[in-house]
């Protein structure tokens, strides 16, 4: 039992050193939060005065990047409600917001018989992670490339 527990605050311990990253739907780009990215960010503790950035800063900045993938709140395949902002601690007093776009599966721009949107299994999400000094975090386009180990079937075919 003691082993089981031990393994347990290790691995808590290991996951919160490592960077959460966000890929909202239908987006080619992922975005990063870092022990390095949160440090360059401004400190703030509830109570000692205004937060830096607020809730309705926070859903303009992610809703002005989350209009380049879907200007009108749908792609040809989904569409985006938006969900709320949440406040999310890191270590060192940093903090930084997640604003969340509910998304539904709807391939047809029409209304189904129960209304708009996939009546099916629980929807999607897309995050956005906003930082306090006002910018999103990080991001980089996902890499299409693949790895050295996978070859395309035409390259396996002249190998010898």
């Amino acid at each position: 039992m003691k082993l089981f527990i031990t393994g347990l605050i290790v691995l808590s311990l290991c996951s919160s050193l490592q960077a959460k990253e966000f890929r909202p739907v239908d987006a080619e780009t992922v975005f990063s939060v870092t022990k390095e990215t949160l440090e360059a960010t401004p400190g703030w503790n509830p109570g000692a005065g205004p937060i830096p950035v607020s809730a309705a800063d926070a859903i303009q900045i992610a809703s002005d990047f989350h209009k380049r993938i879907a200007p009108e709140g749908r792609t040809d395949s989904f569409v985006f409600d938006l969900a709320g902002a949440t406040l999310v601690r890191s270590e060192d007093d940093r903090w930084y917001w997640v604003v969340q776009y509910r998304v539904h599966f709807d391939p047809l721009p029409t209304p189904n018989r129960v209304g708009n949107g996939w009546a099916g299994p629980m929807p999607k999400h897309s995050r956005y992670p906003v930082l306090m000094n006002g910018e999103l975090a990080p991001h980089k386009p996902i890499s299409a490339k693949l790895p050295e180990a996978v070859q395309p079937v035409d390259a396996m075919n002249h190998l010898e």
